[in-house]
């Protein structure tokens, strides 16, 4: 079967690169990227085959290997983080953090996501006009620091930290290399340094929780406990903050949905998950077979980079119903669709609770201000860390 190709996602503006995908998937079940020869997948149920097999493999670490990155501290951590397992590993480490990270623990965050955004949006309600993106950009991570217990102001150095190693989740250049090593190296110390006191000085908070989480007898050693709170913020950080940008977006372009979170609060979280579905952040995830597999009509040899393509797989027409329109109560039904966009099976989102919470507040919060968007749609800007997303969304009120 001829695929077509779709520009590297690496390269290409995240926009020509979105639209080529939804291009693509008209035309074929899988594609191309030029340069690396990634394979993505864009039916929701091809998608789902490739997530929910467990005979496929994160294979994570191939990355690094397309970096030349076949040593060090970075790939050490990397190598030993729950993203990057599968099996047995896998298994014990997400037991175990799934002990610490509760719903009640997520729940217990909303007045201080939602006082938080408040805060934020206070600046743009006097003004009159702002930047959404510069101003709730990083409330994922403000929100995710108090999770974990760490103080307020050290936030700005978590920033700079997980923007350094954002990039690990991608083919990276050898400065973003570079980087990401003195990024890891002082995360580390630092997360090292904080279980360390949580050890001595329990507090109410996810990292004294993880340090007496026990499954069996079995508990995290401190060294793992450092590099999984590393991992969650990581992981976190950017594919929500990312969201937050994109459902932003979405509402601005769909004033009459602000509108009806405002008088509906019962829609609130079907909203939210729309907006996910119509502009995801994330356009894909990764598996690799370690055996000939057969999905879109084709067969794959082992190690095939096969990307499931969340971005199509939302839309896919023969799932779902209207998949270009906006439908605010979609996720109200009885047997919806699950979406893409957290993944499936035992690689399921560990975060999806908190991401959903902090961007429910963020619809709340945007929707209670309806703004209106300054500039033509057309454009924007897109940046692409890795999440894709608006560089700015400046907006006024009406």
């Amino acid at each position: 079967m001829d695929l077509p190709t779709i520009p590297s996602i690496g390269n290409a503006d995240p926009r020509v690169v979105r639209r080529a995908m939804r291009d693509a998937a008209r035309q074929a079940p899988a594609a191309i990227e030029e340069g690396s020869g990634l394979v993505y997948i864009f039916g929701y149920d091809d998608c789902r085959r490739v997530l929910l097999d467990r005979d496929l493999k994160g294979g994570q670490l191939a990355l690094f290997d397309l970096a030349g990155l076949t040593e060090g501290p970075l790939r050490d951590w990397y190598a030993g983080i729950m993203f990057a397992q599968d099996g047995p590993p896998h298994h014990r480490l997400r037991k175990l953090v799934s002990k610490a990270f509760t719903p009640r623990a997520v729940q217990a965050l909303r007045p201080i996501a939602a006082a938080l955004i408040d805060t934020r949006l206070a600046d743009l309600r006097s003004a009159g006009s702002g930047d959404l993106v510069a101003l709730l950009h990083d409330v994922p991570m403000h929100v995710m620091c108090v999770l974990l217990g760490v103080p307020e102001t050290d936030v700005p150095r978590f920033l700079d930290w997980v923007d350094a190693l954002t990039p690990v989740f991608l083919v990276m250049s050898d400065a973003q290399i570079e980087a990401a090593t003195e990024a890891i190296d002082a995360l580390l110390e630092y997360t090292t340094d904080l279980c360390r006191r949580r050890e001595a000085d329990p507090a109410d908070d996810l990292i004294s929780a993880l340090i007496a989480a026990e499954e069996d007898g079995d508990r995290l050693t401190r060294a793992e406990t450092a590099a999984l709170i590393a991992n969650l913020l990581v992981a976190g950080h950017d594919t929500t903050a990312s969201q937050t940008c994109c459902s932003s977006l979405t509402l601005l372009q769909h004033p009459q949905v602000m509108a009806l979170v405002r008088t509906s609060e019962h829609l609130l979280a079907s909203i939210t998950e729309e907006t996910i579905r119509f502009e995801p952040s994330i356009t894909s995830s990764g598996r690799v077979p370690v055996a000939d597999f057969e999905v879109a009509g084709v067969v794959w040899p082992p190690g095939t980079f096969l990307m499931c393509a969340g971005i199509t797989a939302n839309r896919d027409p023969a799932v779902w119903d209207r998949p270009d329109e906006f439908l605010p109560e979609r996720f109200e039904a009885s047997g919806a669709p699950k979406m893409m966009s957290f993944g499936a099976g035992g690689h399921f989102c560990l975060g999806a609770a908190l991401a959903r919470m902090t961007l429910e507040e963020v619809v709340r919060g945007v929707s209670a201000l309806a703004p209106a968007l300054a500039v033509d749609a057309d454009t924007l800007k897109w940046i692409a860390p890795l999440g894709a997303y608006p560089e700015s969304l400046p907006v006024t009120l009406q």
